[in-house]
């Protein structure tokens, strides 16, 4: 091989750009902390790299979500435990216009109050998150869950379907509760009807006991066969005179004595019969509905204002209001635990990523952290080369195959 002046040129600059390409990569670990700046320096560490780095990408986003979902849902526990408050002083303000003492004045301004609170409920069902968006109202949450409709009832607007939020690979997590679900369909208080078919005694009617009632609706009521929700209450003369309580079928379920003017209890209805024995009632079971509580509680606040109603007619509109808030309540605790749940599970999903997180940022540090000491010495190592190759250069390149001729 022909040594020319043009050779040894090239080589020395080769040189000098290959120690000059070391200080680089030595420079680049430093400035990365990382031994693996690029895949060939390591590439199954780099593919490990890689996978870890979109675990934790993923879990962020997971972690993001969650907060998000934990918003929402403190928003609707907020909302769901002052809606409770209000109905106990709405059950405290309706036992308060019970009092014998309460003249038309009193009880006009206890009415007052308590639509006060239906307005303030009304308002709480109607909740918006931090975003606007209407809790209660299902997927429908740019339109309030709860509207008026002509008549002035109240009428949920939204609909039954939850808002989900991804808070892991596996595990969604319901952001928003259906105001139907807690609110609109809760449970009325079951009541009957009754009327004397026969005799000349006169009637009249109540349920005495809530609890039993229920428990009987529940045993007996047939949604699809109206007959079998007909009963018969008969007083038969005698010495003593009888009252016998038969189903549809004429199977006995009560018999007892019969007085004029003295209650007769079955299954918590209570009937008093003013008349001579002989005479037939016919008791229907009225078929079982759902109302929100503001419809029901509003109706209770007509009835004390409504001057030309019985004491008895009063009374059964404030017991509907009472069943109303009672069974809203129990639906608004048992959202409140279901919402509580869905807060545990978040934070124990937070815990969870907060360790798998850290767990990945170990085993990154493990595969392609930066050992300094040896970043250190390679960088002198490299920057002593990259100068003696420097040097020679600039000596090689004042030569030349003349000056040894």
């Amino acid at each position: 091989m022909r040594v020319t002046s043009n050779l040894i040129y090239n080589q020395s600059m080769h040189s000098m750009s290959n120690a000059n390409e070391r200080y680089l990569k030595a420079q680049e670990r430093i400035a990365e902390q990382s031994d693996i700046v690029r895949p060939s320096d390591d590439p199954n560490g780099a593919g490990q790299v890689m996978r870890l780095r979109a675990d934790t990408k993923l879990l962020e986003q997971y972690d993001d979500n969650m907060t998000l979902a934990r918003n929402a849902l403190d928003y609707e526990e907020v909302a769901l435990s002052s809606l409770n408050d209000i109905l106990d002083d709405v059950n405290r303000l309706m036992i308060q216009s019970k009092n014998g003492a309460n003249d038309q004045v009193d009880i006009e301004a206890i009415a007052g109050e308590i639509e006060s609170l239906v307005f303030a409920a009304a308002d709480l069902m109607n909740s918006k998150d931090s975003n606007g968006q209407y809790i209660f109202a299902g997927t429908n949450s740019s339109n309030p869950a709860f509207e008026k409709d002509a008549s002035g009832q109240y009428v949920y607007a939204g609909n039954e379907a939850q808002r989900m939020s991804q808070v892991s690979e596996n595990v969604s997590i319901a952001t928003t509760d259906s105001g139907k679900d807690i609110f609109q369909s809760v449970k009325t208080r079951n009541t009957f009807t009754a009327s004397v078919s026969a005799g000349a005694a006169t009637l009249s009617q109540t349920v005495s006991d809530q609890d039993a009632y229920d428990t009987f609706v529940n045993d007996r009521f047939n949604a699809v066969d109206p007959t079998e929700n007909v009963f018969t209450l008969t007083t038969v003369a005698g010495a003593p005179d009888q009252f016998s309580f038969t189903d549809s079928s004429g199977a006995v379920i009560a018999t007892g004595d019969y007085t004029s003017g003295s209650p007769i209890t079955v299954a918590g209805m209570e009937f008093t019969l003013t008349g001579a024995a002989g005479s037939t009632v016919d008791v229907t079971l009225d078929t079982p509905t759902r109302d929100n509580v503001l419809n029901q509680v509003m109706s209770a606040v007509s009835a004390l204002r409504d001057t030309s109603l019985t004491s008895q007619e009063r009374d059964d509109a404030m017991r509907d209001a009472f069943t109303s808030v009672s069974n809203t309540q129990t639906s608004v605790g048992t959202a409140i635990s279901s919402v509580g749940a869905r807060i545990d599970t978040i934070n124990s999903r937070t815990d969870f990523s907060i360790s798998k997180q850290n767990f990945n940022a170990v085993a990154q540090e493990n595969i392609a952290g930066l050992d300094i000491f040896k970043a250190t010495t390679q960088l002198e190592l490299t920057e002593s080369a990259l100068s003696a190759s420097q040097l020679l250069f600039q000596r090689i390149s004042s030569l030349s195959l003349f000056n040894s001729l």
